[in-house]
């Protein structure tokens, strides 16, 4: 009985329209974090050449502005959207504890943007696409962070190439 009540509901909720998917019944994290923001917040932005970002550290530049931060390290520049995938809040960044913290549920991310603590089903922050105005190897080639586009690091998609910009030695 109780199989054919389960798939009762289940047929039923295909059957509604725009349910056919059913991370559209239960939510997708990237859905949530990209409602997040406003019609301008998503729009693709300029951060000017690489060689601005290329020191280690955490950028805050643009996070009352378009809610993304920048983190520089190991030799790549990544951009992450500073809206919580579970809850949709905005993250804000804790200096003591150098870590994000959402003021409504209390998730702590790193400034990485990897969940710390709490849930493990709870997703990451998701980090934002990186295009390139110019040749990647030029040091001053122009960067644009596109929210629009997001990567999420529990689909392992934080290693394709346009989710960071890498730093290349002239070296090399």
């Amino acid at each position: 009985m109780r199989f054919v009540v389960s798939v009762t509901l289940l047929v039923s909720l295909f059957a509604l329209p725009g349910c056919g998917d059913l991370s559209d019944v239960w939510g997708n994290p990237q859905d949530r974090a990209k409602k997040g923001l406003s019609d301008s917040e998503t729009k693709p932005f300029e951060i000017g050449p690489a060689s601005k970002w290329a020191e280690q550290g955490l950028y805050l530049d643009f996070v009352s502005s378009q809610k993304v931060a920048l983190k520089s390290d190991h030799g790549m520049l990544v951009a992450i959207l500073l809206i919580n995938p579970k809850t949709g809040a905005t993250v804000q960044h804790d200096r003591l504890a150098n870590l994000f913290r959402d003021p409504q549920s209390g998730d702590n991310f790193t400034t990485d943007g990897l969940k710390w603590g709490g849930d493990e089903d709870r997703p990451s922050l998701a980090r934002c696409r990186i295009r390139h105005l110019g040749p990647i190897e030029d040091p001053e080639v122009g960067l644009v962070v596109d929210p629009g586009k997001l990567f999420r690091q529990e689909d392992q998609q934080w290693s394709k190439a346009a989710s960071n910009h890498l730093f290349v030695d002239a070296e090399d």
